[in-house]
């Protein structure tokens, strides 16, 4: 069965173990890294907040960007330069010299749309039919009326938010995990975050698949211009390795616990309900379901969490090794 233990995770980090592409072990049952499936999805997998440059700081995790990277946005191409601090990446990385270089950057905004309503202290609201609230220290703040590209974590039907910014006009994004009307599993309608989807005439995508959203808000419609399933394009190579950060939802089959926002399962012998409250980090091999290794719980406001995810880049962790359950 697997075991997440934080005192790996933290070494196997701080050694830079998985930028290197080695799998996470810990115990028997991993002594050797599964292979990776048939049509993998990328070398290392990042999911996760950029909370410092100096190369891209992400999930404790050094990933250098080299000038052949791509970067990109729901809405289209975008440029190194639009990388910003709080900002929700998607990072296809493969095995470099000195660790791991970024092959595609994907700005991955859970929602772009326009504040509805919004608290006074523009904490906490609606950005194009989903709740928001933002984490203590995030960068910007609601306003109704405004266009917003939101980044953050799902968790469950709402995001919890790192970063706002400011858009023009255009577009809605809607960027999450397909599911149907509840109750309704096989005939309802497609919805992602919780917001009713027109599909157009197009094929529903699978349900509890990732699915980015385009188009434009028709009452509590987001009316689709363009779907496009999954998270990841093959930029670096097979998937070998995954390092996630998110929340936990509850589901009713083993583990019992996935990734709010995901879509990828997580392998049934994983041990979750420890980090079923918290913030986390997960890591390790991708065999076709995420192989999960070891996990992390992180501060929820951020300047806590990017002081403890600076100390794991740095490999100061000796004074953070304690069993996570």
């Amino acid at each position: 069965m697997t075991t997440l233990d934080r005192r790996t995770l933290l070494a196997g980090m701080g050694a830079g173990l998985l930028a290197a592409c080695e799998a996470p072990r810990n115990g028997s049952d991993l002594a050797e890294a599964k292979k990776p499936a048939e049509g993998g999805i990328g070398g290392t997998g990042i999911v996760g907040t950029l909370t410092d440059f100096s190369s891209l700081i992400v999930n404790g995790l050094r990933v250098a960007t080299p000038p052949d990277m791509r970067v990109t946005t729901a809405l289209g191409p975008a440029r190194a330069a639009d990388l910003a601090i709080g900002q929700s990446l998607t990072i296809e990385a493969a095995r470099a010299e000195a660790g791991l270089a970024a092959r595609r950057v994907h700005i991955t905004h859970p929602v772009i749309g326009t504040v509805g309503r919004a608290a006074p202290d523009g904490q906490r609201g609606e950005v194009a039919g989903v709740p928001v609230l933002l984490e203590p220290g995030a960068i910007g703040r609601l306003t109704p009326g405004q266009r917003v590209a939101l980044s953050g974590l799902w968790r469950g039907g709402q995001v919890i938010a790192s970063r706002l910014d400011p858009v023009a006009g255009g577009l809605d994004v809607i960027a999450g995990v397909a599911e149907r009307d509840e109750g309704r599993p096989q005939g309802g309608r497609l919805r992602v975050g919780g917001v009713p989807v027109d599909l157009q005439g197009r094929s529903t995508p699978p349900v509890g698949s990732f699915v980015t959203v385009t188009g434009a808000h028709q009452g509590d419609r987001l009316v689709a211009a363009e779907i496009v399933l999954g998270r990841f394009v093959g930029a670096a190579g097979p998937l070998e390795a995954l390092s996630v950060e998110g929340y936990l939802d509850p589901i009713p089959t083993a583990p019992f616990y996935a990734v709010s926002g995901l879509g990828h399962s997580f392998d049934a012998g994983a041990e979750l309900a420890p980090f079923r409250e918290s913030r986390s980090v997960f890591s390790g091999p991708y065999s076709g379901t995420f192989d999960v290794a070891t996990g992390l719980m992180l501060p929820e406001a951020f300047e806590p969490r990017r002081a403890l995810i600076r100390r794991i880049a740095a490999g100061e962790t000796s004074k953070l090794l304690r069993p996570a359950r």
